[in-house]
């Protein structure tokens, strides 16, 4: 389409019509996509959750003497709830993206080969950032999880209490090392985000890197080498390669957080 641009007999109907029949096959293929989505996280959830209770049942009772009662029901509570959701969820916003992006950029190196020079130093450096944001956020991840385990079982045990707390008057401090408890499980949230924050900055200064050197490359071509429907389409391309690519890494940090 890009190397027809100026052919006469290509006519805005014909485009129009070829665009309609593309969004009518996407329109079809959403519902399958999320039919089998859900289809496969209830099978995951059901096997997991079984075996779940049968070792919670056959447990012996030094296990539940030596395992805090929060850590319990952060199991069958937050840590179901990613099987069920967020890990497909997840899954199906890395694949997309990660393909789309991979394929934007074989589009841009075909259109431009002399750019695989910037590309490959590129690609290894996000490589690199993603590698050591992924180091990090994994041991935010496993921080956040043992704190959310002490506020479950710390809002048990003072429901549990709640009638000798009253009698000795001791509400506020229950109440001031709950909210002290939760702080303390926010914090690793929140570092987590600037963490990702750090790493999106950086993908996002390397891919205005890339897109420059497209344009650069195009500038000093010869006007015969490419013609303007490919130019455009690279530089449509590759303004849309930043935000796709970021999306991508955000979805792969995220699933990988999940191991």
């Amino acid at each position: 389409m890009a190397s027809n641009v100026d052919n006469p007999h290509i006519n805005p109907p014909k485009l129009i019509m070829i665009y309609f029949i593309i969004g009518i096959c996407s329109a079809l293929f959403a519902p399958l996509r999320s039919l089998a989505l859900v289809t496969l996280g209830m099978n995951s959830s059901k096997s997991f959750f079984s075996e779940l209770l049968n070792s919670l049942f056959r447990a012996p009772m030094s296990f539940y003497d030596s395992t805090p009662l929060g850590r319990i029901l952060s199991r069958v509570t937050s840590d179901l709830n990613t099987v069920d959701l967020d890990i497909a969820n997840s899954l199906v916003g890395t694949l997309a993206p990660t393909i789309l992006a991979y394929a934007n950029l074989a589009l841009l190196a075909v259109i431009t080969p002399q750019v695989l020079v910037v590309y490959i130093p590129v690609i290894y450096m996000i490589l690199r950032l993603q590698r050591y944001y992924l180091a990090t956020a994994k041991e935010l991840m496993r921080i956040q999880g043992t704190t959310k385990s002490l506020v479950a079982n710390h809002l048990a045990e003072t429901v549990a209490g709640s009638m000798t707390i009253r009698a000795f008057e001791e509400e506020n401090r229950f109440f001031a090392k709950n909210l002290n408890l939760v702080d303390t499980n926010s914090s690793p949230f929140m570092l987590n985000f600037a963490a990702r924050e750090w790493l999106i900055q950086r993908v996002e200064t390397l891919y205005a890197i890339v897109l420059s050197s497209v344009a650069l490359c195009m500038v000093l071509l010869p006007p015969t080498t490419i013609t303007s429907g490919f130019v455009g389409m690279a530089l449509a391309y590759g303004l849309s390669l930043s935000s796709i690519m970021i999306k991508a890494i955000q979805y792969q940090c995220v699933l990988a957080n999940m191991e």
